[in-house]
């Protein structure tokens, strides 16, 4: 595995609150963000428990949004967030022309007028302000070895599966490249770049460690956490990490998993 990818570091922090298949892929958004400039005040949409914004966004003023009030919760906890907005990103009064950044960490996907979303987004940045959209590839199923696998023995039996995985994960929009310009300059803002981040290789370690992952998931539905018991996740993070490390070492470095599209709100508009 590359360093460049998961850092050792983030892995620790995120473990010990994550299962590990949502770790790998969170701690290589992070690394994909870092290469860009996020200045304050930024609008986290999706924002989760808090997580993420707290290791990427240092001292910045971020605002989050999220429609769980659980997660909300969680967010205010965290103390990485100036403000919480409770509410539907595709509704919520939302500050016009304050943002100057927004990351929407594999959100976007999950609503179904993400239209409106978008919208709503563009209204809140400043003029000129940029919005980090990680989306999925549509074909990132693809790169699943139980999927491949099928695909030997039946073709549609494996589209079957990879549809089944996507209806899990409740992606409402799936598309290319090309796809996700249109999409999100549709909602008014310019798009920059569209570049795929992810390898193959974090969506082979994801499917991995996904199956003992799942008590995490049932986890959180009960009591609103991922683990109970990060005092005990946290002493394991290292070895964890070597398995981790290892498969992920022997998988495709390809960038395949996602795209990370850069769009900001034009400086001047009608």
């Amino acid at each position: 595995m590359s360093n460049r990818e998961i850092d050792k570091a983030d892995f620790e922090r995120y473990f010990p609150f994550t299962p590990t298949a949502l770790a790998i892929k969170e701690c290589a958004r992070l690394t994909a963000l870092r290469k860009h400039e996020c200045p304050g005040p930024i609008l986290d949409v999706g924002c989760g428990d808090g997580l993420f914004a707290s290791l990427a966004f240092g001292g910045a003023e971020v605002w989050g949004i999220d429609i769980d009030a659980a997660e909300g919760r969680w967010a205010s906890a965290s103390r990485a967030y100036s403000q919480i907005v409770l509410g539907d990103v595709t509704q919520a009064q939302l500050p016009q022309g304050f943002f100057k950044s927004c990351v929407a960490n594999c959100s976007l996907e999950h609503v179904p007028r993400i239209d409106l979303a978008l919208e709503n987004i563009r209204k809140s940045l400043q003029p000129g302000g940029k919005a980090y959209l990680f989306v999925p590839n549509k074909e990132w199923t693809r790169q699943l070895v139980s999927a491949q696998v099928l695909s030997k023995l039946s073709p549609a039996l494996a589209d079957k599966l990879r549809n089944a995985v996507d209806n899990v994960f409740k992606h409402h929009h799936l598309y290319d490249a090309q796809g996700w310009r249109e999409v999100v300059e549709k909602a008014g803002l310019e798009v920059e770049t569209v570049d795929p981040v992810l390898s193959s290789a974090t969506t082979v370690t994801f499917e991995l460690f996904l199956l003992p992952s799942i008590a995490g998931w049932a986890n959180k539905h009960l009591t609103t956490r991922w683990t109970n018991f990060p005092r005990f996740r946290r002493a394991m993070a290292d070895p964890i990490y070597s398995l981790v490390k290892t498969a992920m070492s022997v998988a495709d470095q390809s960038p395949t998993a996602e795209f990370l599209v850069v769009a900001r709100r034009p400086a001047a508009e009608d």
